[in-house]
């Protein structure tokens, strides 16, 4: 159990220190600053919340259901993260800000989402070893 813990926290903190740097690295080039819109910690919080209950509920499937318990994970980890992408596409500037900002921040915030999938899977093979 120790090692799931150890695993659903380093993804979690793979998974911000990946959207940290992106954010970076997007504001150098784009000249765009979301840190007022999109906080660091709220980044960070809600990569380790992600992959918490992730790691949570990859194992009570693989406990309760341990022969389709893994591609049913797969399949509802992809999918709530695919959909957490609508809270993006409804975000809505209330300033004066103009339409290529919003299709911007899209670019900011999409990719984003599907940092905790990606950070979760790849340290996946160094914690759940069969």
């Amino acid at each position: 159990m120790v090692k799931k813990i150890i695993w659903a926290l380093s993804s979690g903190l793979l998974a911000g220190g990946v959207s940290y740097f992106y954010g970076e690295m997007f504001e150098q080039q784009l000249f765009e600053d979301y840190s007022n819109v999109v906080p660091t910690p709220a980044i960070f919080i809600s990569c380790l919340v992600g992959t918490i209950f992730a790691t949570l509920g990859h194992w009570l499937l693989i406990k309760f259901i341990p022969s389709f318990g893994e591609f049913l994970f797969a399949l509802i980890f992809a999918a709530i993260t695919t959909a957490s992408l609508v809270g993006v596409l409804g975000f809505t500037f209330t300033d004066n800000s103009n339409e290529l900002h919003q299709f911007i921040f899209y670019g900011y915030a999409m990719p984003m989402h599907f940092f905790p999938f990606l950070a979760w899977y790849v340290l996946k093979p160094l914690f759940d070893k069969k």
